[in-house]
């Protein structure tokens, strides 16, 4: 294990950049709740554009693409792709 060097004043951030540190972690916080708001409200609209029930949803389109090995993303993706994009 490697030994703390109490001298080395290179390893602790100053006042200044802890803040700006923060800064930036409570932006990206910010950021990644409204992206997360706005998928949760696209997966909505994509249930209602299929007429199918949450339930349904998940155990009809979602979960066999899950289980095929497809990311979250990738699985909503396809769907998306499916019922929007003319053959």
């Amino acid at each position: 294990m490697k030994e703390f060097d109490k001298n080395n004043a290179a390893s602790w951030p100053s006042t200044e950049q802890m803040e700006e540190l923060r800064g930036e972690l409570r932006k990206r916080l910010i950021r990644e709740e409204l992206e997360s708001a706005l998928r949760l409200e696209a997966v909505g609209h994509l249930i209602t554009a299929l007429n199918v029930d949450t339930a349904g949803f998940l155990r009809f389109w979602l979960q066999p693409l899950l289980a095929a090995g497809a990311t979250l993303e990738i699985a909503l993706n396809g769907i998306a792709q499916s019922r929007f994009q003319p053959n």
